[in-house]
């Protein structure tokens, strides 16, 4: 892919994207809940989240309006290591969420391949990176 297709890209992301670490909904026998790394990007012009689909993975979901004035919405998803892959193409030319992104994939860099339960270190980490990410946004 074009340097200059990347940097656009970037720029959806800094404006219309989400980057984010959230809990997947799974549950552990402890009880406790895996988290995943998330990147979407949300809007009304659906060639652009059915490109992002063919050039770079992950799924679409079609969001109804809440009123009949609003138009239907597209989000395109992409999560755990497709989500770093992403990020680290995108990295170089991204702006606002730059810090957030660092953050993602050094999450997804130690969360590594394994689907088994975390020591309960490696939870806390991972629960300081998820809580961090979201002060970031606020911020």
């Amino acid at each position: 892919m074009k340097r200059t297709d990347l940097a656009y890209i970037a720029g959806i992301v800094d404006g219309e994207g989400y980057i984010g670490i959230t809990a997947d909904g799974k549950k552990f026998k402890h009880g406790r809940q895996n988290l995943r790394l998330r990147v979407t990007v949300t809007n009304t012009e659906e060639w652009l989240c059915q490109y992002l689909k063919f050039s770079f993975g992950g799924g679409l979901v079609v969001l109804k309006p809440h009123s009949p004035n609003h138009r239907p919405c597209w989000q395109w998803q992409v999560d755990y290591r497709k989500a770093a892959d992403f990020l680290r193409l995108i990295l170089p030319y991204l702006r606002l969420k730059k810090p957030q992104a660092e953050l993602a994939i050094k999450f997804q860099e130690a969360k590594g391949r394994s689907t088994r339960a975390l020591d309960d270190k490696k939870r806390a980490v991972e629960e300081a990176q998820r809580i961090l990410m979201q002060n970031m946004k606020r911020a």
